[in-house]
């Protein structure tokens, strides 16, 4: 008995006049009218138009053909078939009318049983020309009754068998491990096998036994296995729990390959070089040592040799350090340029500036003794040069040198004191302390490599690892669901992603086939038929494999396909070293480099996420991503996680026919809340708005004050320098150590008061103020706020302080700018006494 896909069939059957091919669809019985009747006729439908009038030609020439194209079969007590007694079809009747449908009528009537009507039609078809069967024997042989009623209630079909069924055998499906199989075999001959007795285990029939409950014992450990794999809190393959967890829109973390900037000296005389894309450079004496850490370069940079050492112009020895915060400095023209080898040597140092774009500033001495020993190995910082203003030449009008000064970002100001000209006793000054340095260029820890995958069964050439980059060839397999590709051995690196979830990971690899460049996808299941688009996943052994498309998801790899991949194989914490770990790297021609190092710790390398973390963090995570603002809280954390808003604030307001969520924004400082900045917000949030709600975005409502502070100054400091160290400490800026201001827009936010308290606490941690006297605090515009609140402290009070605040609405901001060209953004007095007498 055929089974047969439903749908399938279908498509069959519409498909059958194209290959002037017919099939039996339907067939109706109707017993022709009589009082008793003793003929049926049955309406038999076609699939098509096929064949059916030749049918009825050839019964026209011969009238004894309806029984041989026409047969009936079946039947238990009137039987049918082709003589005489037998039921069988003794006349077609066709209409044009309907093309579809032939007519026949039998000899009689049949009894309750199924019957089978068969059409046995042969002749030339108009494709080829031969001779062949015009009827699909898919849709050849129509099962039908007669009388489909039942005349009375045993109508249930007759037992194919009437033999009693065996004794099922005695199975425990309990039974997983070697020793109950074991048992189970044993029992089982016992029962089959009379007088059977287990004997030696060297027997031969226990050798059997035992070999059966091995086998039987790895396949329940198989089945075991696979069943774990099917749940998430059981799965202990990798792969298993990464597409659980994307099932959760949670991508599990690969982990990544640790990163750093390289320091590139020129060597003496060089001028200027171009470092290759791809260089190999490692820890140690050689790249092949097992114990060598290797990175790469990611891109080709071209170098300087006035870059090696760059100096601070000190304006005849006048500059000699740079204070923290400073976001500028001058930098002397180095000898390399001043050497006659350039006529215009201030410009083409700020053009090389301008097209470097980074710089490093590193302690090279000790301040305090002038020598290497004792200095600071982690005084180095990294510096970002502005696009716009990286470099410009000025002249000293006193020298007439001229110098470059250059600028870098407010985010990278300098965060400690560089000196770079100390005198240490009664010795000469010492020049150098500091430097900077540019030819900067990044590189990412792995050894490349760089496998061709040939199609299945071709010719492979040999691995060559004697070189830093590993070249090997391998074979893809094919496969229904998209070809296949296993990398080598070794972990493959992935770059840097955040852990948490949110993003995909991405690998190191680039993929060509036949020249063509593929894309990474992390799933395929967006993917068109003609995308050249792969997918990659790593187990738990750190074994990649690649995966194409079908066809149908992704493109389907041609037969005769060649893959070329370069990837990176390291990754994880391994990549991550001390500073100046990194020193050998490939030697080029004419040796243009004097040295290569790492200048930062390296410590951005992350190990794959656990299996334990990934248990526990993915069916949580989507929790934490709201993709709705429901609640005020919903709008003000969707707009603090734009980078230029440092708070928000947001309520309700009803605006006569429907709500509006009114947000108001506190740009970070630095960042201007301009029309376009608004509108970049809205757009932001309206992603997210409810249906209903309008959205309005405005600029937080700021109140200045009018702060006067009175102190009294330890004997041992001057008054007039502790006001400066108290202004830089009530900034809105940075203090020359690097640190906020009291008043830093980016520490104020909505709402939040300001308390006497945490004011005179900031005074006092002036280094030379004794006490504060007296305070008073205000708003800027008496009339609209808080009147004058003020606060006196007595000497003799003092262990009993006074506390009061200033309270704002909750969409205000406390601001004191302390600029006199605009008092209305806030100001602090100070009134200092004592001090020496």
């Amino acid at each position: 008995m055929r089974i047969t896909d439903p749908e399938r069939r279908k498509i069959r059957a519409r498909n059958l006049a194209d290959a002037e091919l017919n099939g039996l669809e339907l067939l109706f019985v109707e017993l022709l009218p009589a009082v008793a009747p003793i003929q049926a006729e049955l309406c038999v439908q076609f699939y098509n138009e096929q064949a059916l009038t030749q049918m009825v030609d050839r019964i026209g020439d011969d009238p004894n053909a309806i029984s041989e194209l026409f047969t009936l079969s079946g039947g238990t007590r009137i039987l049918a078939g082709s003589g005489e007694d037998r039921l069988h079809i003794s006349a077609l009747v066709y209409d044009a009318a309907e093309p579809r449908i032939l007519r026949l009528t039998t000899s009689g009537i049949g009894d309750y049983s199924t019957y089978t009507l068969s059409v046995a039609f042969r002749d030339t078809d108009g494709i080829d020309g031969k001779v062949r069967d015009r009827i699909d024997p898919l849709f050849n042989g129509l099962p039908f009754k007669f009388r489909p009623g039942c005349f009375n209630l045993n109508c249930f079909s007759k037992a194919e068998t009437e033999t009693p069924p065996e004794t099922p055998p005695a199975i425990d499906y309990l039974a997983r491990d070697f020793d109950s199989i074991k048992h189970v075999l044993i029992t089982a001959m016992r029962d089959r096998v009379p007088g059977w007795e287990p004997t030696s285990e060297a027997s031969l029939d226990m050798v059997i036994l035992d070999l059966l409950a091995a086998d039987a014992d790895q396949l329940c450990d198989f089945q075991d296995r696979i069943l774990q794999e099917a749940y998430f809190g059981l799965a202990r393959k990798r792969l298993s729990l990464t597409r659980h967890a994307r099932l959760m829109d949670y991508h599990v973390h690969q982990g990544n390959q640790a990163g750093t900037w390289l320091v590139v000296e020129v060597a003496a005389g060089v001028g200027a070089t171009t470092l290759p894309v791809q260089t190999t450079v490692w820890t140690g004496d050689h790249w092949d040592k097992p114990d060598a850490v290797i990175y790469l370069t990611g891109q080709a940079q071209p170098c300087w040799e006035a870059l090696n050492h760059l100096q601070l112009y000190t304006w005849g020895g006048v500059v000699s350090a740079l204070e923290a915060g400073a976001c500028e400095a001058e930098l002397a023209i180095p000898q390399s340029l001043m050497d006659g080898s350039s006529a215009h040597p201030a410009e083409d140092l700020r053009d090389i500036l301008q097209a470097c774009g980074l710089l490093v500033i590193e302690e090279k001495l000790n301040p305090q003794t002038g020598t290497h020993h004792g200095r600071d190995l982690t005084k180095r910082q990294l510096l970002h040069l502005l696009s716009d203003q990286a470099a410009e030449v000025a002249v000293d009008p006193f020298s007439g040198e001229a110098f470059v000064r250059v600028r870098w970002d407010a985010a990278d100001r300098l965060t400690q004191r560089y000196c770079f000209i100390t005198q240490c006793d009664d010795e000469l000054p010492v020049a150098g302390v500091s430097a900077f340095h540019g030819n900067l260029v990044y590189a990412t820890q792995g050894r490349l490599y760089e496998v061709i995958f040939r199609p299945p069964g071709s010719e492979l050439g040999e691995a060559d690892d004697t070189q830093p980059l590993h070249h090997a060839e391998a074979c893809w397999e094919a496969n229904p669901w998209g070809a296949l590709a296993t990398l080598p051995s070794g972990p493959l690196a992935y770059l840097e992603t955040p852990p948490g979830g949110e993003i995909a990971p991405r690998s190191s690899l680039v993929v060509t086939v036949d020249g063509s460049t593929w894309e990474e996808r992390i799933d395929l299941i967006e993917s068109e038929d003609n995308d050249a688009h792969f997918l990659v996943e790593t187990d738990e052994r750190g074994m990649s494999r690649l995966r194409f498309g079908n066809g149908s998801n992704g493109q389907r790899l041609d037969a005769a396909a060649v893959v070329n991949c370069r990837f990176q194989v390291g990754g994880g914490i391994s990549g991550n070293l001390g500073a100046d770990s990194l020193s050998g790297f490939d030697s080029l021609a004419g040796d243009p480099l004097a040295s290569l190092r790492n200048p930062f710790d390296v410590h951005n390398g992350r190990d794959p996420e656990p299996r334990e973390e990934i248990i526990r963090r993915a069916p949580e995570a989507y929790r934490q991503r709201q993709l709705r603002a429901v609640t005020l809280a919903d709008y003000v954390e969707r707009a603090e996680a734009l980078p230029e808003v440092a708070h928000a604030y947001a309520r309700f307001a009803w605006t006569g026919s429907w709500r509006t969520v009114q947000v108001s924004v506190d740009p970070r400082a630095g960042t201007s809340l301009d029309a376009v900045t608004l509108e970049h917000i809205a757009t932001h949030l309206d992603a997210v708005r409810l249906i209903g709600d309008d959205l309005e975005v405005r600029p937080a409502r700021y109140v200045a004050l009018d702060i006067t502070l009175t102190l009294c100054a330890k004997p041992e400091y001057w008054p007039e320098h502790l006001e400066a160290e108290l202004q830089s400490a009530f900034s809105n800026t940075y203090t020359p150590e690097g640190q906020p201001g009291f008043f830093h827009p980016d520490a104020w936010t909505f709402g939040q008061s300001l308390h006497a308290s945490q004011i005179i606490g900031r005074a006092l941690q002036v280094p030379g103020i004794e006490r504060v006297t007296s305070l008073s605090m205000r708003r800027w515009n008496a009339g609209s706020g808080s009147s004058t609140r003020i606060v006196e402290i007595q000497a003799a009070d003092l262990p009993q302080a006074l506390v009061d605040r200033i309270d704002v609405q909750p969409f205000e901001i406390i601001q004191v700018a302390n600029d006199p060209d605009h008092l209305e953004l806030g100001r602090i007095l100070f009134e200092l006494r004592g001090g020496p007498q």
